[in-house]
């Protein structure tokens, strides 16, 4: 079950009055995806799949109206592989420019849509996983645990970016200022608990 933004709205009207509710709306949508990407509190297991020889990237199917954010971690026939960061890693090509083969070591996020192993898979194996996600500007909501542990602090963030609009009769720069502060703090807070595995969702999502 998904909760609606329009639940978000009784915690952010009353300090932005006049506001029109679609810039609400919007800045309540980019404050959600912020908390979930900062906070990695969204998380789904990346069913186990299998690598095809020669072929080094892979889809990962996330769900409806979601963004893939981050990899936890990724395995590779049960070893844990490092990540790497695909614009700055430029890995060893061949003397024919074409890239190696063999059993992938490493691994990178590309486009925030797909994993690349490197080097490129020879054979099959198989990877699975733990991976963050946010939802998207199209999304219609967010998941029910994150509204009921996590809504006050996302529409703090909200709060946030609206009223540091300027010259608009909602703008107030101190209340910007301090709902900010409380949206970082709030960030940090889900964060560590989560690396205390006390709040961790994991999502079943296929290949």
């Amino acid at each position: 079950m998904a909760t609606k933004w329009d639940k978000f709205y009784p915690y952010v009207q009353p300090y932005v009055p006049g506001c029109p509710e679609v810039v609400i709306k919007a800045h309540i949508q980019e404050a959600a995806a912020e908390f979930c990407a900062k906070s990695e509190v969204w998380r789904f297991n990346i069913e186990p799949s299998y690598t095809s020889k020669n072929t080094a990237d892979y889809e990962v199917d996330v769900p409806n109206r979601a963004i893939l954010e981050n990899i936890i971690y990724l395995k590779l026939d049960g070893a844990t592989i490092t990540p790497v960061a695909e614009r700055y890693y430029a890995p060893t090509t061949n003397a024919n420019g074409t890239l190696p083969t063999g059993t992938p070591v490493r691994y990178s996020l590309l486009e925030d849509t797909s994993i690349r192993f490197y080097p490129t898979p020879a054979t099959k194996h198989t990877f699975t996983g733990v991976a963050v996600i946010k939802p998207s500007l199209s999304a219609t909501g967010v998941e029910d645990f994150i509204f009921e542990t996590h809504g006050r602090s996302i529409a703090a963030g909200a709060i946030a970016h609206i009223s540091g609009i300027p010259s608009k009769e909602w703008s107030d720069p101190l209340l910007s200022e301090l709902r900010q502060r409380d949206f970082d703090a709030a960030v940090c807070a889900a964060k560590g608990r989560d690396t205390r595995r006390v709040n961790m969702r994991v999502r079943p999502v296929s290949f």
